[in-house]
């Protein structure tokens, strides 16, 4: 239905049964990212060249990407609960899809998978966006970040086992039944109200500025760098002389801590400071891990691992928090550009990585490029933003 949709509230408290129903639906959509690291595994062992692997997720991105902002201006003439939920029940097709361990099933998952999120995430956020504001806006946005960063720890730490146990089809079917559902149950919440269809240029406007880029970038360096970590980090512990398991766990608690860490450390140091001093932390410990894995340091490569969680985790919540102050005005406008800028810069390195590994036989050269970037970011962050 064009126009507004039919109810218009007031901005009210947590909306939970909202917050729940999408927030199954990016649990789900969490689970199958995280896992796509031992689907990784799977193809390799299968014959599949590394760098052919890795696309996988380059194409997550770029669904992802695509999706963004036809989905923002879907939601100002259509029900943004619909955008959201329909956004959902795609990724789930798309994440079925996954069930078969060969690539060109795989690249079509992984699109779709991206198309999906796009919208769900985008129509999600903007949903509690509406019927909430203040504070109860951030708590409700951070907690749908939170239950996809949860399924996306889940996901990464269990697959490995659960698909080398049960076959890539059960877990694949799970994560996309339970992303389904939170489809289902979330095109069936209370309506809101629609709003104004802004110039295509506003999108990228905010991003032509020293200021603009470095927080896109900043997403590219956290999001987009942990769906590089998701493809590859299963594969790097294939076999070593550690507890991957017990590594993988540690790297999925760092990461979710890593969110609530965040809000604490902007508090006390500021939102520029937190995102400065965690970008530098990153790029040192990437660097790290690429040196671990170049003298084969079992222990270092473990630590490295589990730190970058944090480095991940901490950044993303000050990011947004700065975003939504300092760019557009139209928080739909903001959320997309976010993810224009960090998907497209993060879109080439899952291929990256593989591609380095084919070439050197090693990872430390792929895990190198990522520290590089990061440190590059953070010197754009501290010309463009301050500490």
């Amino acid at each position: 239905m064009a126009g507004t949709t039919s109810t218009t509230r007031e901005p009210t408290a947590i909306p939970w049964l909202a917050v729940g129903s999408v927030g199954v639906g990016l649990f789900g959509l969490g689970l199958a990212v995280g896992g796509y690291g031992a689907y990784v595994s799977l193809l390799i062992a299968r014959g599949v060249s590394p760098d052919a692997a890795g696309f996988g997720m380059s194409l997550f991105l770029l669904g992802q990407l695509l999706a963004v902002v036809p989905a923002d201006r879907l939601t100002r003439t259509r029900s943004v609960e619909r955008v959201a939920g329909l956004g959902l029940v795609l990724a789930g097709v798309g994440i079925a899809i996954g069930a078969v361990p060969a690539l060109e099933p795989t690249y079509v998952s992984r699109f779709v998978l991206g198309l999906g999120q796009g919208a769900a995430f985008v129509a999600g956020m903007k949903y509690v966006g509406q019927r909430t504001s203040g504070a109860d806006t951030a708590t409700a946005q951070g907690m749908l970040g939170a239950l996809f960063t949860l399924g996306l720890a889940i996901g990464l730490a269990a697959a490995p086992v659960a698909v080398s146990t049960l076959g890539p089809a059960i877990p694949a079917g799970l994560s996309s039944a339970v992303a389904v559902v939170g489809g289902a149950l979330t095109v069936r919440l209370a309506p809101v109200s629609a709003s104004a269809r802004p110039p295509l240029r506003t999108y990228l406007e905010p991003f032509t500025t020293a200021g603009g880029l470095a927080l896109g970038l900043g997403n590219m360096a956290t999001f987009g760098f942990l769906m590089v970590a998701a493809t590859w980090y299963a594969e790097l512990l294939e076999g070593a002389a550690m507890p991957a398991t017990a590594v993988l766990v540690g790297f999925a608690l760092a990461t979710v801590l890593g969110r609530g860490l965040g809000g604490w450390l902007s508090r006390g140091y500021g939102e520029r400071a937190t995102v400065a001093g965690t970008l530098l932390g990153l790029s040192i410990v990437l660097g790290g891990l690429a040196a671990a894995i170049s003298v084969d340091s079992a222990i270092g490569i473990g630590l490295a691992l589990v730190a970058t969680g944090f480095g991940f985790g901490i950044p993303f919540g000050p990011l947004f928090s700065l975003a939504f102050s300092e760019l557009a005005d139209d928080p739909g406008v903001t959320l997309s550009g976010m993810l224009l800028v960090g998907n497209g810069g993060a879109l080439a390195y899952p291929w990256l990585v593989g591609w380095l590994l084919a070439a050197t036989a090693g990872y430390a050269a792929g895990f190198a490029a990522m520290a590089a970037t990061v440190a590059a970011i953070w010197l754009l962050w501290l010309l463009a933003i301050g500490r």
